[in-house]
């Protein structure tokens, strides 16, 4: 049986199964990566199954998306290879101090939604 008709990035749900190139199922998109601004698709956060944590899937790693599965070109293997995945803290520029007298950085909000 092949897979439904592929599906924008932007389209992509958490939860969906990710699929190794060995065919076996490695886990589930915990978070969907990239820009909506600027139309990048940076990869998925894939939740590895068996509680084996978090690991980055690199969006030239990902040979198909659909509604029911992500598949990616490594096995198995080479998925629980791949280095944890880290929350990246980011900061922008802005007004700080006492009555907020000169420019410092100031950590952006916990969630690293874009806003629209």
């Amino acid at each position: 049986m092949s897979d439904p008709e592929p599906i924008s990035w932007r389209a992509l749900k958490y939860g969906t199964p990710v699929m190794s190139a060995d065919d076996q199922r490695a886990g589930e998109v915990h978070e969907v990566l990239g820009s909506d601004a600027e139309d990048i698709f940076h990869g998925v956060r894939l939740a590895l199954a068996g509680g084996h944590g978090d690991v980055l899937v690199s969006a030239a790693d990902i040979v198909g998306i659909t509604a029911v599965v992500v598949r990616t070109d490594l096995d198995l293997a080479e998925l629980r290879a791949l280095r944890p995945y880290e929350e990246a803290a980011t900061f922008h520029l802005a007004s700080v101090g006492w009555l907020r007298k000169h420019a410092g950085w100031q950590q952006d909000s916990k969630s690293d939604e874009e806003p629209g």
